[in-house]
């Protein structure tokens, strides 16, 4: 095997990007052929075999770029973490509805991991793969719209001129009149309910399925904090008299049978929960209403505990792959 120079090598970033990938997408092949082997809408079909084929490519990708350098490779989630042979559990609606929302979250988390990218051949390679994930995500939605299977985002039947604010009441939330939401804020809390809906229909299946209780119970904390998060961020746009998303909990069947490991299902969520902080985060500093911003922070360190607390037990399972670490010099002083 050709050496490579030190110049040439993976920065941690660069490594800390290719580990995760490889994890979700192992996460990934284990759902998407679980879908495949009950979905029965041909046009929901076609958009998760895309999906696994992007995938099963990313993986052979990574697995060529850390084998290279002598990195070991992850052992994320195998054919042991999914049973191709449990009845249904999600409808093939929830199916299109899942994919269209990973695409969503895979498109944000490779334009990051590309801002932290120096080396030209992944630099090359995440440009790639974001380039594929919108490919996933413009299929998704077409499929998705054409079904009527989501709600378009509100829209503004109000024409105003250019202006600008006059006063600081426009930032008023708590006391006197409020002014109604803007659009920069709609964008926001419409793209969280989406997410969070994801979310509590995943938690309420995997709960009824999952073997272990304590996973059970995790599931049903993370489903009635999600349910709460979604009515607050409901109420955000029906004060302004605006439509908000579908709802999806009746795309659940009544199966109790796991599809997947209880590591697979806790590692999900609490990766889900995990990056909600950053949505929420995002949304929270285009928030220009107090109110707003105050409710934002409210729920991330609500969604931050839950996360953690999941962490936690996963850990206590022996289920958290513990990712590439810097050297830890004190200790090695210490052996000595």
């Amino acid at each position: 095997m050709p050496s490579v120079n030190s110049e040439d090598k993976l920065t941690a970033a660069e490594l800390a990007t290719l580990w995760s990938q490889y994890i979700n997408d192992s996460l990934s092949i284990c759902v998407l052929r679980y879908f495949l082997s009950h979905v029965k809408d041909k046009e929901i079909r076609k958009v998760l075999e895309y999906a696994l084929n992007l995938s099963e490519s990313h993986i052979k990708k990574i697995n060529g770029f850390l084998s290279k350098e002598n990195h070991l490779i992850p052992i994320g989630f195998t054919e042991d973490d999914v049973n191709l042979d449990a009845p249904l559990l999600f409808t093939d609606t929830y199916m299109g509805v899942y994919i269209h929302i990973m695409s969503i979250h895979g498109g944000t988390r490779y334009t990051g991991a590309l801002g932290n990218s120096t080396r030209k051949d992944i630099r090359k390679y995440m440009m790639q793969v974001i380039n594929e994930t919108m490919e996933l995500y413009d299929r998704s939605t077409d499929v998705l719209i054409n079904k009527g299977i989501i709600v378009k985002p509100p829209i503004l039947n109000n024409h105003m001129e250019i202006d600008f604010v006059k006063n600081q009441s426009y930032l008023t939330g708590w006391f006197g009149k409020r002014r109604p939401i803007n659009a920069v804020e709609i964008s926001g809390v419409y793209l969280n309910m989406q997410k969070t809906m994801g979310k509590i229909v995943l938690e309420l299946g995997f709960g009824q399925a999952a073997k272990s209780k304590d996973v059970q119970k995790y599931m049903e904390r993370g489903r009635q904090l999600c349910c709460k998060h979604f009515d607050i961020l409901s109420v955000m746009l029906q004060e302004s008299h605006l439509n908000i998303p579908r709802t999806f909990e009746a795309e659940v069947t009544d199966s109790t049978i796991p599809p997947f490991s209880d590591k697979l299902m806790l590692f999900h969520i609490s990766t889900l929960l995990s990056s909600a902080i950053g949505y929420y985060g995002e949304a929270m500093s285009m928030a220009q209403r107090r109110d707003l911003s105050a409710s934002y922070a409210k729920m991330i360190i609500e969604i931050g505990v839950l996360a953690e607390d999941g962490m936690n037990l996963l850990i206590e399972n022996g289920w958290f792959e513990q990712p590439p670490m810097a050297t830890d010099h004190e200790g090695l002083s210490k052996n000595n």
